[in-house]
């Protein structure tokens, strides 16, 4: 593969879905809590866990709009609800790593609603790891999301972090689900790892089998895919079709694909317009099961913005839909 460059982890109602879900709504949702300042030093385990161990070589940061559509005849939507930072990372031996900082801001979302997540992803000749926090949210209706919200206040948030070791057999993950005592801010991520590395009861393990020829995640299958349409277009003139990457997760196996691609040219995205852009629509789904995830990456094709992504959009529900946009302007 040619340089490292950033791309969007979306993951089986993960990390897009547990940042933004929810950003727009209004109604009768009840007021999510405060968030406290943010701690300023954290413990040594809190540190190697958010920082890995590979060097951070480039960073990017975004924009999070999220619309809801509760009829099908129309969308509702606000920017600016959030902000997202992804960085990359490289050690020697060709060592990669990625890493996706995802939410919505209490102080920006219609009633403070908050709503984030976290994955960093580590590959090595030997294996690789992952490490996934974010805040619990299984809604599938427009409904369950307004309830859940409005329970947060009175019955606790719920956080999950996910720890994974991966080798080129097995992927194994050790899961800790916790209910926090107060809610905490995609800023406040150190904080978090502290209280839910306290947690007492015994982590749930999982175990799959790492399909033949598979990725180390979905993070590594989806920088493969943009660098080999990029590397396409520059090759033939014309955009790729259709490639399938397969990685293991949690307990799953997975397929990403790379459904299709088109050349964009002057299009402009948040306020910018851009002279060549690569689009390409993915697809995630779980071998053995017939749901499929869907996102497109606008990617750039030349100088420095080549293979990162300038837009991504994402519908993890037929009601709900998140939008990402370069700008450097937010602040973590």
């Amino acid at each position: 593969m040619g340089p490292i460059r950033p791309r969007v982890p979306v993951a089986v109602s993960g990390v897009l879905a547990a940042g933004c879900l929810m950003a727009v709504l209004s109604g009768q949702q009840g007021m999510v809590r405060p968030t406290a300042p943010v701690v300023p030093n954290a413990a040594p385990q809190v540190a190697a866990l958010t920082n890995g161990t590979l060097p951070i070589v480039a960073e990017h940061r975004y924009r999070i709009a999220a619309k809801i559509r509760p009829l099908l005849l129309f969308w509702i939507g606000k920017d600016n609800v959030g902000g997202a930072r992804l960085r990359w990372r490289r050690g020697e031996n060709d060592e990669r790593g990625y890493d996706v900082l995802i939410g919505s801001d209490p102080d920006r979302a219609p009633r403070r609603v908050n709503r984030w997540g976290f994955i960093l992803e580590e590959s090595r000749s030997g294996g690789a790891t992952v490490l996934g926090v974010m805040k619990k949210s299984d809604e599938k209706t427009l409904n369950e999301a307004t309830s859940h919200v409005a329970s947060e206040a009175n019955e606790g948030v719920v956080f999950k972090m996910i720890q994974a070791t991966i080798d080129r057999s097995e992927s194994v993950a050790r899961v800790t689900i916790s209910k926090a005592g107060r809610d905490y801010s995609y800023r406040e991520l150190d904080a978090l790892l502290e209280v839910l590395l306290k947690e007492t009861s015994p982590p749930k393990i999982r175990k799959t089998p790492v399909p033949p020829g598979g990725r180390s995640g979905l993070l590594t299958g989806i920088v493969e895919l943009l660098h080999d349409a990029v590397e396409s277009v520059h090759r033939a003139g014309k955009a790729p079709g259709k490639k399938s990457l397969a990685y293991a997760y949690y307990a799953k196996q997975y397929d990403v694909a790379r459904i299709s691609s088109e050349i964009q040219r002057n299009a402009r995205y948040g306020g910018t317009t851009y002279a060549k852009l690569l689009k390409s629509d993915f697809e995630v789904r779980a071998r053995g099961e017939s749901w499929t995830e869907s996102f497109a990456i606008v990617c750039g094709l030349d100088g420095p913005l080549a293979e990162i992504p300038v837009f991504l959009t994402y519908q993890p529900r037929w009601w709900f839909k998140v939008e990402m946009t370069l700008d450097e302007r937010e602040v973590f």
